[in-house]
């Protein structure tokens, strides 16, 4: 299965043609963004789904995932990264290790919308 491929399901259409989309770059998402919004939707579906109903939301969600995707790629492809791999580390450890913040920023609307208060 391919990055992107259970938030195109939760998203639907608009975040499809979104990430179908060249961006500025021209250059669709690449596939750290993807991750990121596949462990959101898997995280927050029902804040992934309100904010994939309107357009500019939409761009306002892979904005944040293209910001976090790139600081995790930035990490991922270091050396440092590849040397804890080869010592038996995977990848959600490095993450998890890094201190980045892996959930959905609180600066998108509809926060809360999958956790109990």
């Amino acid at each position: 299965m391919d990055a992107g491929h259970y938030a195109k399901r939760i998203g639907g259409d608009e975040l499809r043609r979104a990430l179908n989309a060249p961006g500025m770059d021209g250059l669709p998402p690449h596939r750290f963004t993807k991750g990121v919004l596949d462990r959101w939707a898997l995280d927050e579906p029902n804040r992934v789904r309100l904010l994939c109903a309107d357009p500019v939301r939409v761009e306002w969600l892979l904005d944040a995932a293209a910001d976090q995707g790139d600081q995790e790629r930035e990490l991922l492809t270091s050396v440092e990264a590849q040397h804890r791999r080869e010592a038996g580390e995977l990848d959600t450890d490095l993450l998890a290790a890094s201190g980045l913040p892996l959930s959905m920023p609180g600066s998108l609307p509809f926060r809360h919308m999958d956790r109990e208060a």
